[in-house]
């Protein structure tokens, strides 16, 4: 009887370990896989590379190249009119006169085309707009053509729409 009691203790125990130990054989088919695909990986690496260094194709090399502009590049809207600059003076990133919005200057005869307008302190009108053609050289400061900004409409002549 005592053969049949511990017989019997350690098929029960063997039961209960049963899910740990397939557990545990679980994990290191897994913990395999996982070690099988990383060094597949690394060897797949390697041969990409040994393959680079030895053909005659040179590695393409990405370089950026950044640029700065001293104006903004306003997206193409549609034209409010044109108009010729009859009083010299400042374009300015915002219609308002502080030194920090000056761009450069535009010089009596440039073209501009006008995109927006903007009623600033009841009677003072803003233009936004584009210097599409520039007359001659007034000065160090003036802008070129295909500069973008505001200003005031006291330096433009008739707006033809």
């Amino acid at each position: 009887m005592l053969r049949a009691l511990v017989g019997g203790l350690l098929v029960l125990g063997l039961i209960g370990v049963a899910p740990l130990i397939m557990n545990q054989i679980k994990l290191a088919r897994v913990t395999t896989a996982q070690t099988q695909i990383a060094l597949q990986t690394r060897e797949a690496r390697a041969t990409i590379q040994q393959a680079a260094t030895q053909s005659a194709i040179p590695p393409v090399t990405l370089t950026i190249v950044a640029t700065s502009t001293a104006t903004p590049t306003l997206t193409p809207e549609p034209i409010l009119g044109r108009a010729q600059v009859v009083r010299g003076g400042n374009i300015r990133s915002a219609p308002q006169v502080v030194p920090a919005t000056v761009i450069g200057q535009v010089c009596v005869g440039d073209r501009v085309e006008l995109f927006e307008e903007r009623i600033v302190d009841t009677n003072n009108r803003w233009y936004r707009l584009r210097v599409v053609e520039t007359v001659g050289r007034c000065v160090p400061e003036r802008v070129s053509a295909g500069t973008e900004g505001w200003v005031n409409g006291q330096l433009l002549g008739a707006i033809e729409r």
